[in-house]
């Protein structure tokens, strides 16, 4: 079809009544054309596409939308008439300056719905890394989300750490508590009660975080939001892959590499794919042990790898199946009680093994959009200290070692419907989980042989029946109302004690009042709300033995607009209250467990934005908070006048300069990045409120892409800061010393890729 126009009488915005059987693409926009007057038009041939059939009062660009999907095209607004392009197979760029792509093109799938994100009235940051984000942040999640408003993590090691999204942190320890961020690998949940599995985010398309609780859509335990790394899917027309190596240096330390590849292949043209990514890397170390006499201890290995299959049964229906496998090894911890140093007696390794296996299928009953989304993980965490400080008062010899197991089996499974095209959108959804949760600790002697053990084990199930809907008002506002209804059952059982049993029924609400004024303004004012069930201690005293389920309310004013294609604006003002905070404490023992800390608020602005004034662009956030326990419980042991929440800075933000173009016609770039990290404290317990952060740290980066190849150059912590991170070293130890996680010290990292 020639670039022409489907012409009719003039088009409205407005929904009107809309019946296309299931059709050639053609036919069904010829269709469309008549029915609403819509003007369409391409340059060159439709592809071969049966669309889905489409009944009901529909706004005639979402009916094209429908139209659309899986033929390979988009439809962009020029001048009244909708233009159809085919979608680019991949977005290239060298990584560090803003997207070029307009907002209203970005489409997020983190309310469950394929929607624009210039029209969701939700806090949501996508990232999508490129190639010197991958030389920054390749770590995984812990450094990449602190690019973005609202977001923070622990320091204490790769396959440790702990993240919080607006506001809610509970605690710097890993207890026996769920997370309270849900992690999701596309469509299905990997996470429960352990921490970050540390992904290295290769072969990644974004990463999306919705900031504030997302009780109605994710569940308990997502109480300051969710995020969701989305893979790359397996391309069904073409062959393509990937390689890439690189080399770091750390000053004071040692130097580290990884290297990494991937290959899509196409067993049956536009049926069956798949897609393989592997890995390994070497993360060079930069603390020493004077105790030991050994040098760089804090050496880590990481290697993993995905496989994807996408098999497109019809035109409607899609299966994608994956696995993910990880493991990270470190030598020893990260912390240091002088400078770059510290003095044990013995090594404290760690292990974090991560399984994975997903399984979605998408397709279309009747006029709906139908998802079906399952995983199983298995997920394994060990820790060992060095005990010696508390040898005596346990009677044990010395040297005394402690290895703290934490082994998560867990299962989910979600079915859902949809109607996003509707005038009235809407998702309706079962979800059902099953964790069991094993914690295993034990006292040891460096010769072997275990003296103590602690054991608990919490099998946990989940059923929940959720639902949201969107209602037109008129006037541009729109109404959208959500609700969860839950029951969870917790089975406790403590080596030497009887079982227990905790059951927790509830609702968590949530509802949104957003005004679109225009295509590039959006504006909002939401409620929403999540619980987190309750639990036992491993090895709690009788006023200890177990914790009550902890719930969180807030309320959000946001705005999102983009007043020129070269400016976007973005910003939250947020409040929230947190009744019964689950909080992880370590005892004058050593030992993690956790406790009921009381009641907090936390009052905040996030801001975010970005200017693209080619060559040259600049993006930057800033958030401000004020969140405080306000009435803390006895066994916070929260005295004095500092009642802040741990781990959270009441000031942090980040500016990066991009600058890209094309010099004797090779595409160059270069960015400089600074953030500022707040001062914060470790825990509510005095004995434990060490002062963290205060610090600034820059990065500087450049990049050459020649055709196919990249080759990027880093230097992050450009001026070698020593700022104390958001971390600790030894729960055994950490009441008798002054431990300190200092940010890694000025790192130059070199990467070259190639894509075939």
């Amino acid at each position: 079809m020639a670039l022409s126009s489907l012409l009719a009488a003039p088009v409205t915005a407005r929904p009107v009544r809309i019946d296309i059987p299931a059709a050639d693409l053609g036919d069904a926009l010829l269709a469309l054309s008549r029915q609403t007057g819509l003007s369409v038009g391409m340059a060159g041939a439709l592809p071969r596409h049966r669309t889905r059939p489409i009944s009901g009062t529909i706004e005639p660009a979402a009916a094209l939308e429908r139209l659309l999907r899986g033929s390979g095209l988009r439809a962009v607004r020029v001048a009244g008439l909708w233009r159809l392009e085919r979608l680019p197979r991949e977005v290239t760029r060298s990584g560090f300056v803003a997207p070029t792509e307009a907002i209203e093109d970005i489409i997020v799938t983190g309310t469950k719905r394929d929607e624009n994100l210039a029209s969701v009235p939700i806090a949501v940051s996508l990232m999508r890394p490129g190639i010197a984000d991958r030389l920054l942040y390749g770590r995984g999640l812990h450094d990449l989300i602190e690019t973005g408003e609202g977001a923070f993590a622990t320091n204490l090691g790769p396959g440790r750490d702990r993240i919080f999204l607006r506001g809610v942190a509970d605690s710097a320890f890993n207890g026996p508590t769920q997370s309270t961020v849900s992690l999701l690998l596309d469509d299905a949940r990997v996470s429960y009660a352990t921490p970050d599995p540390d992904l290295r985010l290769v072969d990644i398309d974004h990463v999306e975080l919705l900031r504030g609780p997302q009780g109605t859509l994710y569940g308990t335990g997502a109480l300051g939001g969710i995020i969701r790394i989305v893979p790359n899917k397996p391309d069904l027309a073409d062959w393509s892959g990937f390689a890439a190596i690189d080399g770091a240096t750390t000053r004071h330390g040692a130097a580290g590499g990884s290297i990494e590849g991937g290959v899509n292949v196409p067993l049956v043209r536009d049926r069956l794919a798949i897609r393989a990514v592997g890995y390994g890397e070497r993360i060079g170390g930069w603390i020493d042990d004077a105790g030991r006499g050994e040098r760089n201890v804090n050496r880590t290995a990481r290697y993993g790898g995905r496989l994807a299959l996408r098999w497109q049964a019809t035109p409607d229906w899609t299966v994608d199946l994956g696995g993910a496998v990880q493991g990270i090894n470190s030598d020893d911890s990260q912390y240091a009680t002088r400078g770059l140093s510290r003095s044990t007696a013995l090594a404290e390794p760690h292990d974090n093994d991560f399984v994975a296996l997903t399984a979605t299928v998408r397709g279309v009953v009747g006029a709906l959009d139908f998802v079906s989304a399952s995983a199983f993980v298995h997920h394994e965490v060990e820790s060992v200290f060095d005990a010696g400080a508390v040898a005596a008062a346990r009677g044990l010899p010395a040297p005394l070692g402690f290895s703290d197991m934490r082994r998560l089996r867990l299962g989910t499974q979600e079915w859902r419907f949809s109607d996003p095209t509707a005038a009235r959108p809407w998702v309706l959804g079962l979800a059902l989980l099953k964790a069991d949760n094993i914690y295993l600790g034990r006292f040891f002697t460096p010769h072997g042989g275990s003296l103590q053990d602690i054991s608990l084990h919490d099998d946990a199930i989940e059923a929940a029946l959720f639902g949201e809907a969107s209602q037109p008002l008129g006037g541009a506002l729109t109404a959208t109302l959500g609700l969860r209804g839950f029951y969870s059952k917790v089975d406790n059982e403590q080596q030497g004690q009887t079982r227990r049993r905790a059951r927790k029924a509830g609702l968590t609400p949530s509802a949104t009042l957003s005004w679109a004024p225009r295509e590039d303004a959006l504006a909002w004012l939401r409620y929403a709300s999540a619980i987190r069930p309750g639990g036992l201690n491993p090895d709690g005293a009788p006023d200890l033995a177990d914790f009550r389920s902890d719930d969180l309310k807030s309320l959000e004013l946001g705005w999102r607009l983009s007043p020129w294609r070269w400016l976007r604006l973005n910003g939250t003002l947020f409040g929230l209250r947190w009744e019964n905070i689950q909080s992880d404490s370590i005892g004058a023992d050593g030992l993690v467990r956790t406790i009921n800390a009381g009641k907090a608020r936390n009052v905040g602005l996030e801001l975010g934005g970005s200017l693209d004034l080619s060559p040259w662009s600049v993006e930057a956030h800033l958030t401000l908070q004020h969140a405080r326990l306000y009435a803390p419980s006895a066994a916070a042991n929260a005295a004095g006048d500092d009642n802040r929440l741990p781990v959270l800075p009441d000031r942090a933000g980040r500016v990066k300069i991009g600058y890209e173009r094309a010099i004797a016609g090779l595409p160059v770039g270069g960015f400089v990045a600074a953030r500022y990290m707040g001062k914060a404290r470790l825990s509510f317990d005095p004995g434990l409120a060490r002062s963290m952060g205060g610090y600034w740290t820059a990065d500087a980066g450049l990049v050459l892409a020649p055709q196919d190849w990249r080759v990027a150059l880093t230097v992050s912590n450009l001026f070698d800061g020593r700022g104390d991170s958001f971390g600790f070293g030894n729960p055994f130890s950490l009441r008798q010393l002054d431990q300190h996680t200092p940010v890694r010290p000025r790192t130059v990292s070199v990467r070259i890729e190639r894509k075939f």
